[in-house]
């Protein structure tokens, strides 16, 4: 009789170590993407490439209809330039007053500095990102452990065993 050797198949396992490595690359992209927040200038002008939620007051959520479409009251973008007439940004997004998003492709808008309500720039939230991470972790290792304890075979060899 010719030597075999015997694959033993853990559908579980299987499952859970191809499942773990996707929630491990997911858990990856969660946090490279980070967890964000708008928070008040941190200098008085911000400079080129800050990204930033400018609130619009009423009249200019009004005089740039045309350019943003209506009832805008927030526009979200990077800035392209800042001084005390105005800033230019690039839009990702505008939100409307009703908390409706419509995303942008990077267009440039100036507005006058008179049309600004408030103006924030984006900001990672390290202890939002921190607890989002460690929640993903805890969960991808109960899941593991549930699934197949610390070490996950997939096959187990066996020589001489009969061939069925």
């Amino acid at each position: 009789m010719s030597s075999t050797q015997l694959h033993v198949v853990h559908p579980a396992r299987d499952l859970i170590r191809g499942g773990a490595r996707l929630g491990l690359a997911a858990a990856v992209l969660l946090l490279a993407a980070g967890c964000y927040s708008y928070r008040p200038l941190s200098a008085p002008v911000p400079a080129a490439g800050t990204r930033v939620q400018a609130t619009l007051t009423g009249e200019g959520a009004d005089s740039l209809a045309s350019r943003l479409g209506p009832n805008v009251r927030a526009v979200l973008g990077d800035v392209v330039r800042a001084d005390s007439a105005g800033l230019t940004l690039a839009v990702d997004a505008v939100e409307d007053r009703w908390g409706d998003r419509d995303d942008w492709q990077g267009e440039p808008v100036h507005i006058p500095q008179r049309f600004v309500r408030r103006l924030q720039e984006r900001r990672l939230a390290v202890g939002g990102t921190g607890l989002l991470g460690g929640a993903v972790a805890a969960g991808l290792f109960a899941l593991t452990r549930a699934f197949g304890g610390g070490a996950l075979e997939g096959t187990a060899g066996t020589a001489g065993a009969p061939a069925r």
